[in-house]
């Protein structure tokens, strides 16, 4: 009887410490948020990925793909546009806030304001990354120069605005 109690004691101990391994496993994969990534354009109106930061170096690359979004809960995803994963580098010596152009982006005439894309930050040993911003082609159209939409949280989630550059710096700075 002593046994039994011996082995369930162990089985009972061994089964958390194996979940708390496997969920620090599953936990460090993403790198840590030091940073927000937003989307501007130039005076000819090309977009930019803006980056501000609070690491002690700038990110290595944006990262821009394309996404799909659901046009409401429950409702079937619709096909996302075929975009290949697109990086640019970031200068070694950028400085917060670093705009990066996108080049050749958006893909040819687009026919559907309404295709979504993410851009982000990244490392190239994932260090750390920039928190990303997801955007349609119509909202690209409505930007100014100096201006740069962010992904931001309110009382109702996730939500998308327009700020300053020197507001966007500011929350580059606050991201540690």
């Amino acid at each position: 009887m002593a046994a039994r109690r011996g082995t369930r004691t162990r089985r009972a101990v061994a089964a958390p410490a194996a979940a708390l391994i496997v969920l620090a496993e599953l936990t460090s994969c993403t790198p840590e948020g030091k940073g927000v990534t937003g989307l501007t354009v130039d005076a000819h109106g090309r977009p930019h990925a803006a980056l501000a930061w609070c690491a002690d170096r700038p990110p290595d690359l944006v990262v821009l793909t394309s996404v799909a979004e659901s046009a409401s809960p429950g409702a079937p995803t619709p096909e996302r546009p075929y975009w290949p994963r697109r990086k640019y580098d970031v200068p070694r010596d950028a400085a917060a806030p670093a705009l990066v152009p996108l080049e050749a982006f958006p893909p040819g005439p687009v026919a559907d304001g309404q295709a979504a894309f993410r851009v982000s930050g990244a490392t190239h040993d994932n260090s750390f990354r920039t928190e990303g911003v997801d955007f349609r082609i119509a909202e690209l159209a409505e930007l100014r120069p100096g201006s740069v939409l962010v992904t931001d949280f309110d009382d109702s989630g996730e939500v998308l605005r327009t700020v300053p550059l020197d507001e966007f710096t500011e929350m580059g700075e606050k991201a540690c």
